[in-house]
């Protein structure tokens, strides 16, 4: 089993520096003079610096990058056998792309809810405001209403990240289950964990990377515990003897009637890597859509929320009716 390893770089990062290895690649220059040419912001320098060292010390480009933390295990793997191949630059090229890819949903989310986010500020500003200059709410009462939802949401955020990594590497069926049963979230989970599978898969097999190596890296980079080990059935069978095809119906997240077709037919006709490569194309734009799609209407529905709770807050207060004297 490889050892496992993540990038310590973002993901728009990762873009630029593979744009720029493919581009010097191409232009011949050699990698240690490649690496002292790339440009990348300050704080990600000491990472090329490091995998510099590696390579004065003997080490790959593919095992330096490791070493510093730049490649995560698949690109790692990736880059490995491209380079004895031959060149690297079509690898870098296609990694290059797939980091712009994912940098570019989450841009497009982040850009979505910068609007609600500056409206819920300023709600929070504008709604204690009646009651502040009628006099029925101190300063320190309207710092405290300010304040505590935004520490809730953040102690809120920081509480289902906690779930969230402690889900992916929990190993037992029970609470995965729960997870994956969630309205639109785990059908949303599964098919990106598909894609990262199968994309991962083909790059490797169209890489010349063979097949019992191949499955354990595509299974490293699903960074799910619980589904890797739903896995494990599936290097067994092909160990066996079994076609791919008849391995993944023992991995029930991977059996998917559309994949097996596809397999099914790469293999038969000696194009499998093709068409893995379309399996996940075709997720790849299925989970863009429903990226954009919730990009689209999170900000709306967060919009009505802030208004209706902003109405609320107005009428409340009474700050648009006028005040009867009790005497009358």
């Amino acid at each position: 089993m490889p050892m496992k390893s993540k990038s310590s770089l973002p993901w728009q990062v990762r873009a630029e520096l593979f744009s720029q290895l493919a581009t010097l690649e191409r232009a011949g220059l050699p990698t240690d003079h490649a690496l002292a040419t790339i440009n990348l912001p300050q704080r990600y320098q000491t990472h090329l610096a490091a995998m510099r060292k590696a390579l004065t010390r003997g080490k790959t480009i593919a095992q330096a990058g490791a070493q510093a933390g730049i490649f995560n295990s698949l690109e790692t793997a990736l880059i490995a056998a491209a380079c004895q191949a031959g060149s690297p630059a079509a690898t870098y090229t296609r990694l290059a792309e797939q980091a712009a890819l994912h940098a570019r949903l989450a841009k497009q989310i982040r850009a979505k809810l910068a609007l609600p986010a500056l409206m819920l500020l300023l709600g929070l500003l504008i709604n204690p405001l009646p009651a502040l200059i009628m006099g029925t709410l101190s300063v320190g009462g309207y710092l405290f209403g300010v304040l505590m939802p935004l520490i809730l949401i953040a102690v809120t955020y920081m509480l289902g990240k906690g779930v969230f990594n402690t889900f992916e590497r929990d190993t037992s069926s029970s609470m995965a289950s729960t997870i994956l049963q969630l309205p639109l979230f785990g059908a949303w989970y599964l098919r990106s964990k598909q894609r990262d599978f199968v994309d991962s898969l083909a790059l490797l097999l169209h890489a010349g990377v063979s097949m019992f190596e191949a499955i354990p890296i595509a299974q490293s980079t699903i960074h799910s515990a619980c589904l890797e080990a739903q896995c494990k059935p599936l290097l067994r069978q092909l160990q066996r003897g079994q076609s791919l095809t008849e391995a993944l119906t023992f991995v029930p997240w991977l059996a998917d009637e559309t994949l097996i077709a596809m397999v099914k037919t790469g293999e038969s006709s000696g194009t499998l890597p093709e068409m893995l490569q379309r399996v996940a194309a075709q997720l790849s734009a299925n989970l863009e859509h429903t990226a954009t799609q919730f990009a689209a209407w999170l900000p709306r529905i967060i919009y009505a929320l802030i208004a209706g709770w902003m109405a609320w807050g107005i009428i409340g207060s009474g700050a648009f009716m006028p005040q009867i004297p009790a005497d009358l």
